[in-house]
This record gives C-alpha cells, sequence and structure tokens, in this order.
C-alpha cells in the first residue's frame, strides 16, 4: 500500500468524526414547492436554536471535507503517476500543511455560507410556524433550523436563499469536475502504462485496485450527498413538493455515507479484506509479491 495507507488512514479517522458529529446534530429535512427547512430533532443543541443553528451549519461542512478529502486522494493518485519527483513531497511537513488548509478552507466555506445565508431568523421561522406546527406538532421558534425559501417570502430572504444554493452549487460541481478530469486522466495513464508494459502486472493490478477504490469512494458520496442535497435543492425552484424525499431518502443517506464508504475500502483494497477474513496466508504472499513493486510506485522511481 506504500504511503497510500494514511491517506486511507485519514479518511477513517474523517468516517469516524462524521459519525459522531452524525450523532450529536441529528438532522431532518423538510419542504414544499417554496423552499426547504433543516432542522434539528435530538441532541444537546435542541433546546438552543442560536447555536443549534451553528451546529447544523457545521455539520453540512462535513459534507464539503468530504469533497475535499476526495480531491486530495485524486491529486495524490494524479501525482503518483504523472509527477513521480513531487510525489514523496506528498506527506512531508509542508505538504501536510498544505492540504489540512485546504480542507478546513473547504469544510469552512461551507459552513459559513450556510449560516450567513441559510440560518433560519425570527421571520423565516414565522413564516413557516403554521405548517411545521401541523406536521411537526412543534413551534418553529424554538427549532434550532437552517432555511432556504425561494418564494412566498420577503425580498432579502429570497435573495439570501437564492445566494446560499448558488454558492454551495459553485462548490459542489466544481469538486464533481475535479473528480472526473483528474479520474480519466488517471485512466488513460494506466492504459498507457500496461500498454507499453512501464510496470509489472503486479503493479499494475494494484494501480487498478487503488483507482476503483477511489472511483466507489467517489461515488458514494455522489449518491449519499451530492445528488439528495440538489434534488433538496432545486425541486421547489420548480414547484416541486418532494416532501417524501427529504424524510425518508434524503436524511438516510447523509447518514450513512460514514458506513457504505469503509465498506468499499474493506473489500476492494486486498490488504485490508484478507486482513478481515482472516486470510494471512493471502496477505503475505500478495504482500510478498508486490512489496518491490509498490515501493517504486511510491518513491516514484519506476513511473514516468
Amino acid at each position: 500500500m506504500g504511503n497510500y495507507r494514511f491517506l486511507l488512514v485519514a479518511f477513517a479517522v474523517f468516517d469516524l468524526f462524521y459519525s459522531t458529529n452524525e450523532f450529536l446534530t441529528p438532522l431532518a429535512v423538510t419542504g414544499n414547492s417554496h423552499g426547504f427547512v433543516v432542522f434539528l430533532t435530538e441532541g444537546p443543541f435542541f433546546d438552543h436554536p442560536e447555536i443549534g443553528a451553528h451546529a447544523i451549519s457545521n455539520r453540512c461542512g462535513f459534507i464539503s471535507l468530504s469533497y475535499g478529502l476526495l480531491i486530495i486522494h485524486f491529486v495524490y493518485r494524479y501525482i503518483a503517476l504523472f509527477h513521480p519527483v513531487l510525489h514523496n513531497k506528498f506527506f512531508h511537513p509542508l505538504g501536510v500543511l498544505i492540504y489540512a488548509l485546504f480542507l478546513f478552507v473547504h469544510g469552512a466555506s461551507w459552513s459559513i455560507i450556510c449560516q450567513q445565508c441559510l440560518s433560519g431568523n425570527d421571520e423565516i421561522r414565522e413564516l413557516i410556524r403554521d405548517e411545521f406546527m401541523e406536521e411537526y406538532h412543534a413551534d418553529s421558534r424554538n427549532v434550532p433550523m437552517l432555511a432556504a425559501l425561494y418564494w412566498n417570502a420577503p425580498e432579502y430572504i429570497q435573495f439570501r436563499s437564492w445566494l446560499g444554493i448558488g454558492l454551495l452549487t459553485v462548490i459542489s460541481f466544481y469538486a464533481m469536475t475535479v473528480y472526473f478530469v483528474l479520474g480519466y486522466k488517471i485512466m488513460i495513464k494506466i492504459r498507457a502504462m500496461q500498454a507499453s508494459a512501464t510496470l509489472s502486472k503486479n503493479s499494475i493490478r494494484l494501480q487498478k485496485k487503488l483507482f476503483l477504490t477511489l472511483i466507489i469512494q467517489t461515488c458514494i458520496p455522489i449518491f449519499a450527498s451530492f445528488l439528495p442535497t440538489v434534488l433538496s435543492w432545486y425541486a421547489p425552484i420548480f414547484g416541486i413538493d418532494l416532501s417524501w424525499w427529504n424524510t425518508n431518502v434524503a436524511t438516510v443517506a447523509l447518514s450513512a455515507f460514514p458506513f457504505i464508504d469503509p465498506l468499499a475500502v474493506i473489500y476492494l483494497v486486498p490488504s485490508y479484506r484478507n486482513a478481515v477474513l482472516r486470510k494471512r496466508n493471502a496477505t503475505v504472499a500478495s504482500g510478498s509479491a508486490t512489496t518491490k513493486q509498490v515501493s517504486k510506485i511510491d518513491s516514484g522511481t519506476s513511473v514516468q
């Protein structure tokens, strides 16, 4: 696995924090043809609307953190294949600091947008009070929430809703663009190495496994985070009421992400799969057959 294991460990740690945050700030999503509302259902922040709104914003920031962490994964594989000289510097202190700052900015920008553009102020709470009381038998004035109202609301509320969702959409689509562009380049490079016999069959097989793992790890947030949020954001703009979707699909999908993600890694990466299944001999054999080639890939000496 070489140094790539450090990125997989980073993703595992992120999943643990994601799950912990999900436990502390359990969310529900509701909406109609005018907009949508994200609110807390329980937890330590439930009785504090203002603090709870910040907690929701931070919770939503984990969506952007998952996007940023995947970008780092793609950059790592791209550098390993196209710029092996720079590959050795990836885990140097300066490199780690740069990627840590990148993740912080990625997550913080999403949280700040949510807090500044979508926080539920007194006027929003009053606008949705009757519908919220009818559906949930709770006073919206006492519930921590974020909301985007596109129609039938004061102009400044509509403006900030459109602005907030527009900015979040830009972040989402820029991340997806990076995935597809770098993923396509990596795939072409692996095919070229296979055709020219630049690496051994074992090394090519390992590269394909790691790339497939990365693709699966990318598909998980696309289906568990990107699509559910985009549908919840934009359905009200076209007058579509997705109350059932928001309640039964979007919320569950967002919560399932940190559980599904490590399953893909465990299943697809032979070293982890064999360890879980206690196939010690298979792990040792696989490792001894590819150790030299993996070390060359990580050092960048054999990839030109």
